[in-house]
């Protein structure tokens, strides 16, 4: 114990060296103390009355600039936002994670493969136009065609219109968790009109409580709320929303304090304490369903062998990782799914050196390898340089690769890279991560490990296709065990979702997915 507890004393004292170095302001050491992380959602509030200037807009700080206007054309939380306040799909999530209604009026299930579902009549796309069935069947017809969602709807052998405000929807098996796959950013419904006119999402046409005003990439997103939004009871209730991208946490905690921002969606676990002491400010704080992981190539030598991937997992120190990265806001992550999630079975991959060390030898490398890890953004900076640190010790030597955030998902997609760390925010539905990032046929697109593994593949098919609950369990609970034991990845932690907002603001609200129903927050 004592020598793992000088390991993680070196690993700090190195990552916060370097920060220093980079000249950015001074960072808390592990020994300060952070508010425990809660398995309900808190809101610590100082002041009864804040003191806040009453207005008609909010900002939202973004730890990163969105990749696309276009929801089919993106798979990241950053841009979802956005598309959810542009966008409506046939169904959506509440923040106790349970699928309601959104465009859908009704629906029926004749079969275990068909869906009937009727969508609201009268309701109006930002032109004007009113939507109909045949823009639903055009989107999701499209999105089963765009590579980073392509995924969303894979197992949808047809959908046709049955009248002018009905489609059925027919799947090639029973798919036990078809209803959340709707609710993806990937299913939102387009008007078919826009789409073919070629305007290519620069001044997007949606059905969403607000609508497009401006993007200047890189720096905000700006929005303004639908005055004739269909649905009453959860229109827009500012009159104006903007995202507004400060890539440096402190910068964003700055921004928040000084009124520059009114929610600051990313906040820095290090400054934890600054919210809670401000009597302006308020802290939310909910347990996620992010597994933040280290993932290797399983397509490129030596992580093609999997006594390399294992020695890697006994590698790296989780709690080190924790320490640095999110001041202990989390849990560390011992399976590819958080544990909340269905069918959820533990792995037993405790830091072990010299275990690594074993392995790596027995996979024929005793003197290690040179590798370079990909990344992007501050926060997996620190993380990739404790990840690097741990990796020296077993022998292997690592380069890190920066990439600003848009190009990183590009260039992880074809398969270029050795190695990267990422993170991945689900629905509670397993399928919704096993499928994009394990199964084989989604290789080129959010399968970053480029596992391709036929027991594997045939796991997570019997599981979405098993309509009895206990029986999904039993075979979720096989495939940990085995997906752990090939070790495609690296779980590294299950990061709490940590919101800063100006203590006047009402209607914020934290999901397992992070801040939500940003439509409904206002002074």
């Amino acid at each position: 114990m004592l020598k793992r507890l000088l390991a993680i004393s070196l690993i700090l004292v190195l990552v916060l060296g370097t920060l220093a170095g980079c000249s950015k302001p001074a960072e808390p050491t592990a020994t300060e103390e952070k508010p425990a992380a809660t398995e309900e959602k808190a809101a610590v509030s100082k002041a009864e009355e804040p003191k806040v200037e009453v207005k008609d807009e909010i900002a939202i700080a973004l730890d990163s600039d969105i990749t696309s206007l276009d929801p089919q054309g993106h798979n990241d939380t950053k841009s979802e936002a956005v598309s959810f306040l542009l966008f409506n799909r046939l169904f959506r999530l509440n923040t106790d994670f349970e699928v309601v209604p959104d465009l859908a009026e009704s629906w029926e299930q004749p079969s275990d493969t068909e869906w009937v579902i009727k969508i609201k009549e009268g309701v109006k796309f930002s032109d004007g136009t009113e939507m109909t069935s045949e823009d639903v069947k055009f989107s999701l017809e499209r999105s089963q065609g765009m590579p980073k969602v392509k995924h969303v709807l894979a197992e949808v052998e047809s959908i046709e219109i049955v009248d002018k405000y009905t489609v059925k929807l027919t799947t090639k098996s029973a798919f036990a968790p078809f209803l959340y796959s709707l609710v993806h950013a990937g299913a939102s419904i387009l008007p078919k009109a826009y789409v073919e006119s070629g305007d290519e999402f620069v001044n997007p046409i949606g059905s969403g409580p607000y609508t497009f005003v401006e993007w200047v990439s890189g720096d905000k997103v700006v929005l303004e709320k639908n005055e004739n939004y269909f649905d009453k009871e959860n229109m827009g209730q500012t009159s104006k929303i903007t995202f507004k991208v400060i890539p440096e946490g402190a910068s964003r905690t700055i921004a928040l304090e000084t009124g520059e921002v009114d929610v600051v969606q990313a906040l820095q676990t290090m400054d934890i304490n600054k919210i809670v002491d401000n009597d302006d400010l308020t802290l939310y704080e909910e347990p996620s369903t992010r597994v933040d992981f280290f993932a290797m190539n399983n397509e490129k030598a030596p992580f093609d062998n999997k006594l390399v991937r294992q020695a890697i997992n006994y590698a790296i120190d989780k709690e080190a990782i924790m320490i640095v990265a999110i001041d202990g806001a989390g849990t560390a992550a011992e399976s590819v799914l958080a544990p909340s999630m269905l069918g959820y079975k533990a792995a037993d991959y405790e830091f072990n050196p010299e275990k690594a060390k074993e392995l790596l030898a027995e996979a024929g490398y005793p003197d290690g390898f040179d590798m370079t890890i990909w990344t992007s953004g501050d926060d997996r900076k620190r993380i990739a340089e404790i990840i690097q640190s741990n990796l020296m010790e077993s022998g292997i030597n690592a380069t890190i690769e920066m990439y600003e955030w848009g190009t990183f998902i590009d260039v992880c997609m074809k398969g270029e890279e050795e190695s990267l760390i990422l993170g991945w925010t689900s629905n509670p539905d397993p399928d919704s991560t096993l499928t994009p990032l394990y199964y084989s046929e989604n290789i080129g697109g959010m399968n970053f490990s480029r596992i391709n593994n036929e027991k594997l593949d045939n796991l997570i098919v019997s599981a979405r296709e098993e309509l009895d609950l206990n029986k999904r369990i039993e075979i979720y609970n096989e495939l940990h065990e085995y997906i752990m034991d090939e070790a495609p990845i690296v779980p590294l932690f299950v990061k709490n979702n940590v919101v800063g907002a100006n203590a006047g603001l009402k209607g914020v609200e934290l999901s397992p997915q992070g801040l939500w129903n940003i439509e409904k927050i206002h002074y």
